[in-house]
């Protein structure tokens, strides 16, 4: 009986060392599921253009995962979305556009989407500005309206969609992105309105640095070679401008008696600076500073980065700032 106790003693101690190793296995296994948890907690967040895509990373850091549609270097206008970007955006918590006016092909899916995403239209709480055409001495009405008629409809904006251009406007994209992440996760909340406040304190002094340089100006008027995307920021500090493009969805070419007008009117009035826009050929821009001896600068209106802007990681600050410089020099 002793001998069989003893045995039974050391059976049920190799029983309970390998229980304990296996639950010890077991709770690291545990662990790593829940390391592996917290990672793919996070916010998905889906975007069209690159002002939401770094407003969304600014303001949910470590809690969110946001992917732009758009890659890196591709124009905007001429996006239209594949079938794996609709699979993207269904997989999203938030998806973020700018509107109807800026992205139409939108309205067309919304069908399609899961009842679960979020959807936010950031132009939703911002009054749109009326494109009316600008008196940049065209050729006549009859021939501009013609033109007009020849482009996309989906390219032609009524209303300027650029709102991400004014830091005001900037500002009210970043309530509704905070509100719509505090939605998703409340536990997060007070962590998304104290970096949104932050964040909103740096458009706070981006705008009174935009005023300063536009108080100091010897003049209030700029040339710009390519299409025209900075209308709610002109009309925001009281700038004016000459445009070889209508608007920024503008297709055509603009005329040489349009070029000839601008070039006329640089050299009239001792203009420094001929802007262009990015991700585009600047031909139209350097074709009139080559006639002029004006000096050709990028004006980044902020739809998309390219490819080395993204891997040097370039911010809407950044790129505002970078304007801002360029401005200057060119109202001076």
């Amino acid at each position: 009986m002793k001998r069989y106790t003893k045995l039974q003693v050391l059976i049920s101690v190799v029983c309970i060392t390998v229980l304990l190793l296996v639950g010890c296995s077991k709770a690291n296994t545990t662990d790593s599921k829940e390391t592996q948890s917290d990672s793919t907690s996070k916010i998905k967040v889906v975007t069209t253009l690159f002002p939401q895509y770094d407003f969304a990373n600014q303001i949910g850091k470590d809690a969110v995962e946001v992917k732009m549609l758009l890659k890196p270097g591709v124009e905007s206008h001429t996006y239209e979305p594949a079938p794996s970007d609709i699979i993207e955006i269904n997989k999203a918590d938030i998806f973020l556009y700018t509107g109807d006016e800026m992205e139409p092909w939108v309205a067309k899916i919304l069908d399609s989407l899961d009842s679960d995403v979020m959807i936010v239209d950031l132009s939703k709480n911002i009054t749109l500005d009326k494109v009316e055409d600008h008196d940049h001495e065209h050729e006549d009405e009859e021939h501009l309206h013609e033109e007009e008629e020849e482009h996309d409809e989906d390219h032609v904006h009524s209303y300027d969609p650029h709102i991400w251009t004014n830091p005001l406007n900037a500002k009210v994209m970043v309530e509704d992105i905070t509100e719509a992440l505090s939605e998703v996760d409340e536990s997060n909340k007070e962590n998304f309105e104290n970096n949104a406040k932050e964040y909103m304190d740096s458009l706070d002094k981006l705008d009174q640095d935009i005023r300063e340089v536009v108080k100091q100006a010897k003049r209030k008027e700029v040339v710009f070679g390519g299409r025209f995307a900075f209308h709610n920021f002109f009309e925001e500090y009281g700038l004016d401008y000459v445009s070889a493009y209508d608007s920024c969805s503008a297709e055509t070419e603009p005329s040489a008696k349009v070029i000839a007008t601008i070039i006329d009117k640089v050299n009239e009035d001792e203009i420094p600076v001929v802007f262009y826009e990015e991700l585009a050929n600047p031909k139209v821009a350097e074709s009139i500073a080559s006639a002029t001896g004006a000096k050709t600068l990028l004006l980044h209106s902020c739809h998309n980065v390219s490819t080395d802007d993204y891997k040097n990681g370039s911010t809407y600050l950044s790129l505002m700032y970078q304007n801002l410089e360029n401005l200057k020099e060119a109202l001076n």
